[in-house]
């Protein structure tokens, strides 16, 4: 269920890069601890301006990052989004694993 939408997650990102930042250079790194998982996939891409609520990702059309969103709910995980016009993105999401 983790490795599955933390999988999700990084592919809805990955596809956003590639038809929207207009970036040329994607990282994508992994720290794994035994108790948790944190992944966190950054562009210099040209970014773009957040919503005062995150939740309005889905009344704006952007259902990707939405969806991202509402899977790291369901895997009671932090989801950051870090952004700015012209200045790439970052998203990074934690998870807890093990018990």
């Amino acid at each position: 269920e983790v490795e599955e939408g933390l999988f999700r997650i990084s592919q809805e990102a990955l596809n956003n890069i590639k038809r929207h930042s207009q970036a040329t250079e994607v990282k994508v790194k992994a720290v794994f601890t035994p108790q948790k998982v944190k992944l966190t996939i950054k562009d210099n891409g040209v970014g773009f301006v957040l919503p005062y609520k995150l939740g309005d990702f889905a009344g704006r059309g952007k259902l990707g990052l939405y969806g991202m969103m509402e899977r790291a709910r369901l895997l009671d995980s932090s989801l950051e989004i870090r952004t700015r016009p012209g200045k790439g993105t970052t998203i990074s999401i934690e998870t807890k694993v093990g018990s």
